[in-house]
């Protein structure tokens, strides 16, 4: 996969395929499909479209032969969050986080920590058995205001002949919708993509009460290698002045160094209104050369009151990116 330059990444053109989802899990049961990470046809073993999201049963594999429609597959790793896939020489690794939990009173389940796993596959049918790579009680900002130590959102990049390891530290709820967000995003680095990792000390980035569009959460931050840089897209919360609620943004950010980040602009706000409108939680981009288009999946919601108990229902939309 050849990789795009920082110029033209930026001169690029973001707009809805469709005003509709185009996956979603859409039942009682099973109301939230989350987190999605995807590979293109020419970077998988079949020529076809091979999506990883997670539902509170686990990390779920969609295919599909255009990359509009998906069919579900089957249930990778039961209590799995958050996947990425990530590809090296014809080995495909998957990351992903499990949650630590304790029970109370016999029934509920508690969050008492988090780890991030990995697994490896030939052909993304038979997977390895996950091996820990990162314990949230190792990272000193997994604790935010007095929560549990939890690290989120894995993901892989090679830079300077060493492997980034990327992730969402901390956890905080938006004070009005309830919504779970990282609340920093960190790095650690390895020379070898089995670890050990050695934590950067401090946070990337963190909310900023001066931000526009940052200053609530920095949420999900999914890093685009390029040719000759690093971006990436933050979905961040906000507190919106005019309609006095939260809301969140995707949000395009360059660095040369992919320590330093800068903003450069917005990508697209949650709707007033819709299935996308309670916020924006993920996303995953990648450049199919052969059209000449970004594609960027995302994982939104929206509160669904068609029942009489309405519940929070997640879905994944589809952003396409083209050159001005």
């Amino acid at each position: 996969m050849r990789y795009r330059g920082k110029a033209s990444f930026l001169d690029t053109y973001w707009y809805s395929f469709n005003d509709e989802p185009v996956a979603t899990r859409g039942s009682l049961l099973i109301p939230r499909l989350s987190d999605p990470s995807f590979l293109l046809p020419d970077e998988s073993p079949d020529a076809l479209w091979h999506l990883f999201a997670h539902t509170w049963q686990g990390v779920e594999h969609y295919v599909s032969s255009s990359g509009l429609e998906w069919k579900r597959e089957h249930l990778i790793f039961f209590r799995g969050h958050s996947p990425f896939i990530y590809k090296e020489g014809n080995v495909y690794y998957l990351l992903y986080e499990i949650h630590d939990t304790e029970r109370k009173h016999g029934r509920k389940e508690k969050l008492t920590g988090s780890r991030i796993m990995m697994s490896s596959s030939s052909d993304l049918s038979l997977w390895s058995e996950p091996r820990m790579i990162l314990d949230a009680r190792s990272v000193l900002r997994s604790v935010y205001r007095g929560g549990k130590p939890r690290v989120s959102r894995p993901q892989l990049v090679r830079w300077n002949d060493r492997y980034r390891l990327y992730f969402g530290a901390g956890e905080t709820r938006i004070y009005d919708t309830g919504q779970k967000a990282s609340a920093f995003f960190m790095m650690a680095e390895s020379s070898s993509i089995d670890g050990p990792y050695t934590i950067a000390e401090k946070p990337l980035i963190i909310p900023d009460g001066e931000s526009q569009y940052r200053n609530l959460a920095v949420g999900s931050v999914r890093v685009i290698p390029l040719s000759d840089a690093l971006a990436a897209i933050e979905c961040a919360y906000h507190f919106d002045e005019r309609h006095r609620q939260s809301r969140s943004a995707m949000l395009l950010m360059t660095s040369d160094d992919g320590i330093s980040w800068q903003d450069d602009s917005i990508i697209q706000l949650s709707p007033e209104e819709g299935w996308a409108s309670r916020c924006i939680t993920s996303c995953d981009a990648r450049y199919k050369e052969n059209e000449e288009t970004w594609y960027c999946y995302y994982s939104a919601n929206a509160v669904d009151r068609s029942f009489r108990f309405p519940y929070v229902k997640e879905s994944l939309g589809l952003l396409l990116g083209r050159s001005k």
